[in-house]
């Protein structure tokens, strides 16, 4: 007997044991998400009617609104106004103020208007207060006071209150990238960006990634209260006002820094990428912001101390980009019609204190340190880091029709260690050889010859995004026919900035004119002038994988009486009639196209043709688009295309095990084995299941990885490979038909099951 209640007991403890572990595990899995920023409203129709619930009192003089306690429906650690209003000079006329209860009332916190309008190059919407931040907090009062000197009091309509809770997201530092400089530096997924902000209803990137050569640093503060105490909460916050608030899609700074030292990745894209944090100067900068307010008797009720460890993180970031993108701390040069220094205030280039008086003071000692640290790493990256290797051209002699142009593509191994920008001003490019009598030797003691002239050079860009060591990097040229002659050989040669041009890498092509088929040279005389065209052939894909990208090709020919200059002939493409199209890229000369033919001039009866390279989003999904040409404005031709893009993540579900009815006492074991039938090799392929709603499964089980995570595999399965998810699933005790979905993904990819983006069945379940 007292062998079997040990037994007993054993087993009891056992259980416990295990459930308590199954639990911890699920709470664990639980927290290591990242959850959506919680978002309320208070809105106040009227805030300067006198009988409104939402005013406090008022003084005699009625310049001041002060509103009474105002409680909200969860904690918040963020907050920012937005308002309609008429008759106001932005910014003179009147303030609003905030105040919060934690352990006592703070001090009145002026919730600056955002006057700067926005950080990103665009035009703003709405009326909004800057985001004031604060710890965790459920009451607040506003306070609304009147310039008494105003010639025309404001106006100020549906006055709202926006409170934000970013508190819940990822507890540690998991995902840390460094580089060979040893900066570490937190990802966006460690400090718990949401990236679904990047897309609009139809999954349209709201923000579009572009890049330019970075070439000055913007140094900011974020401002609000004690924004130090939970950083990546803060962070959070600043995410969802500028994702969501201000509608751009994403955060506005490419770095930010908190009081231990520690660096954040902001915006979405890496080195180069033009982020929102000065408004019309964000192009050839980094903006890097201290999480906190620095502004002693202005802007700050209590500001905040720089520490040690931030000042040496934000010097150390600043060198070891300095270092990548050849910066001096120390120096100066032109931006914007303006002679700056390379480290600035966001004060020097907008019409605001930011980065505040402390900070500012600072950057003077920041330039000195930051090279200092420049000079320990080694200094700037020299060119030698950046040697080239000559590969194929795709043709060494052409011919061309007189009045045309043909282009070539030439390939360039990347042997050094360094990675070759693929930026619209990075600096690598091809040109004549000719550019060797202006430019040393790279790797050489030469000294560059001055003294030539100085007629400008045609440059040929990098194609594609950047190219790492080892990869090779493809440049287009574009050939016009020789004028005087009927044969010329032209030598080119690869060159960086006026560093230096690349030795033993020039190559040649010889090009033959030859009469144009096509060109009436003799036009009759005609009294009338008449511009008009017709459709020739277009390459204009009807489909293309997501991500991919494609040149295009599309042929008019020129149908009226009069000669087309390539200056006055433009190609317009347009994504639902009025919208940037999302296949946009470098290859096109503006947002919305306009894109010149190839030819310098077409005559009557001749044809033109326009090139460019098309990129498709990664949203799966039809695109309609409209394709206009146009002269001097006049519209020649229009039609409309539809460009569907099919997924390159793509599997047939080849094995099912799921079954058709249970009893709610089972729990049966399940495979599910997918074939990779798209293009893209899987490195990280998860599976998921829900309810159609997207709410937890009604099979969910407690071996899951998390509510909605059923496995996850590190294996990398090629095309045309298969893998294997099996696992249990747990019936709900209620006897029913219940639907449950499956969904496969890719690290953040979702890979589409027979030919759906989801897969749905439904088992009974019998008691």
């Amino acid at each position: 007997m007292k062998h079997k209640i040990t037994i007993k007991t054993q087993f009891i403890l056992g259980f416990v044991l295990i459930f308590s572990l199954s639990l911890l595990f699920i709470i664990v899995s639980a927290d290591s998400s990242t959850p959506d920023v919680k978002e309320g409203r208070i809105i106040i129709n009227e805030p300067e009617s006198s009988g409104s619930f939402f005013i406090s009192s008022t003084n005699i003089s009625g310049n001041e609104v002060i509103s009474p306690v105002l409680r909200t429906d969860f904690d918040f650690n963020g907050i920012y106004a937005e308002w309609d209003q008429k008759n106001a000079n932005i910014g003179q006329d009147f303030d609003i103020y905030v105040r919060f209860l934690n352990e006592n009332w703070t001090d009145w916190i002026k919730m600056p208007i955002d006057d700067d309008y926005s950080g990103k190059d665009n035009v703003v919407t709405k009326m909004s207060s800057q985001l004031v931040l604060t710890k965790r907090t459920d009451s607040f009062q506003y306070k609304i006071f009147y310039d008494p000197h105003a010639t025309v009091k404001a106006d100020i309509k549906k006055l709202e209150f926006v409170y934000l809770n970013s508190l819940k997201g990822p507890k540690s530092d998991f995902n840390i990238s460094s580089n060979s400089d040893g900066l570490n530096i937190v990802t966006r997924e460690a400090w718990g960006a949401n990236e679904n902000y990047r897309y609009d209803e139809e999954g349209s990137d709201l923000w579009e990634q572009e890049y330019y050569l970075p070439k000055k640093f913007v140094i900011h503060h974020t401002a609000g209260e004690k924004a130090n105490h939970d950083p990546k909460a803060t962070i959070r916050a600043i995410h969802y006002y500028h994702s969501i608030g201000r509608e751009w899609g994403d955060i506005g700074y490419n770095y930010l820094i908190d009081s231990k030292g520690i660096i954040y990745q902001g915006r979405k894209g890496g080195d180069g990428v033009v982020a929102g944090h000065a408004y019309m100067r964000n192009r050839n900068t980094i903006g890097i912001a201290i999480l906190g307010c620095y502004d002693q008797g202005s802007r700050c009720n209590s500001p905040d101390n720089l520490t040690e460890a931030t000042k040496h993180s934000l010097n150390k970031l600043i060198a070891v980009k300095s270092r990548e993108f050849n910066i001096d701390p120390l120096g100066q040069s032109e931006f914007h019609g303006e002679m700056l220094g390379n480290i600035i205030g966001h004060s020097d280039v907008g019409s605001t204190t930011c980065p505040g008086n402390i900070i500012y003071n600072e950057l003077s000692t920041s330039k000195t340190l930051a090279y200092n640290l420049l000079q320990d790493m080694g200094g700037y990256k020299t060119p030698l880091a950046t040697s080239a290797q000559f590969v194929r051209q795709s043709a060494k002699e052409i011919t061309i029709e007189e009045t045309k142009s043909k282009e070539i593509t030439v390939e360039f191994k990347n042997t050094g260690q360094a990675v070759w920008r693929g930026y619209e001003d990075a600096g690598l490019f091809i040109a004549d050889s000719t550019v060797k009598n202006k430019m040393a030797k790279l790797g050489s003691v030469s000294i560059a010859i001055n003294n030539q002239t100085s007629s400008p050079i045609e440059k040929y860009q990098l194609l594609g995004g950047n190219v790492y060591p080892g990869e090779i990097g493809k440049f287009k040229i574009t050939l016009e026919p020789p004028k005087n002659k009927k044969q010329i050989t032209k030598n080119y040669t690869l060159a960086w900035l006026d560093k230096g041009y690349f030795p033993n890498n020039d190559f040649s092509i010889t090009v033959n004119k030859i009469p144009c088929s096509t060109c009436n040279t003799n036009p009759a005389v005609q009294t009338n002038s008449i511009y008009s065209a017709s459709l020739v052939q277009s390459s204009f894909p009807t489909q293309m994988p997501a991500e991919s990208t494609q040149d295009v090709m599309i042929q008019f020919k020129n149908t009226g009486n009069k000669q087309f200059n390539k200056d006055d002939l433009k190609l317009h493409i347009i994504y639902e009639k009025t919208h940037i199209s999302p296949f946009r890229n470098n290859s096109w000369y503006t947002e919305y196209a306009m894109i010149p033919p190839v030819e310098a001039y077409i005559l009557p009866n001749g044809t033109g043709s326009f090139h460019f390279r098309l990129k498709a989003p990664h949203i799966v999904a039809p695109f309609p688009h409209t394709i206009t040409l146009t002269h001097n404005g006049q519209e020649l031709y229009k039609w409309d295309k539809t460009i569907e893009v099919i997924s390159s993540y793509a599997s047939e579900l080849t094995e099912n095990t799921i079954p058709v009815a249970v009893k709610n006492t089972w729990r049966p074991t399940v495979k599910m084995t997918f074939k990779n039938s798209g293009t893209k090799t899987w490195k990280s392929p998860r599976l998921k299941s829900y309810d159609i709603d997207y709410t937890n499964s009604w099979f969910r089980d407690w071996s899951w990885v998390d509510n909605k995570t059923i496995k996850k595999s590190w294996k990398n399965i090629a095309p045309g490979e298969s893998i294997t998810f099996e696992f249990k699933i747990t019936p709900y005790w209620k006897a029913n038909t219940y639907p449950h979905v499956y969904k496969l993904f890719d690290g953040e990819n979702e890979v589409h099951i027979n030919g759906k983006t989801e897969y749905l069945t439904y088992t009974r379940v019998d008691q």
